[in-house]
């Protein structure tokens, strides 16, 4: 996981998933249980996904399926158990979520 945040590692881990798979900001706010949309882009901003618009899609499933693996610590989910039903396949980014190329 990347450096310290004021936010717990079950957020952490929710944003990241949420945000490889390709929801909106305010989406992933509110199943983290974040207050704003900005805080998620905080949150981004300092993870190794925040350029998720210059990744392929081969590329986003493969890391969020290295998330998937590391779900668990020691048997007990990271998220907290709130991805219990996640489904793991990335979807595809809307045409404003993507980069010009």
């Amino acid at each position: 996981m990347p450096r310290k945040s004021k936010h717990s590692e079950a957020t952490l881990f929710i944003v990241y998933a949420m945000w490889l798979k390709g929801h909106t900001e305010a989406t992933t706010a509110l199943a983290a249980g974040l207050h704003s949309k900005k805080q998620v882009a905080g949150i981004i901003a300092r993870s190794p996904w925040k350029d998720r618009a210059g990744m392929g899609d081969q590329a986003r499933q493969e890391e969020l399926s290295n998330l998937k693996r590391i779900q668990y610590d020691q048997g007990k989910p990271r998220c907290g158990g709130r991805l219990k039903d996640f489904d793991w396949t990335i979807e595809p980014l809307c045409k404003d979520q993507r980069k010009n190329r």
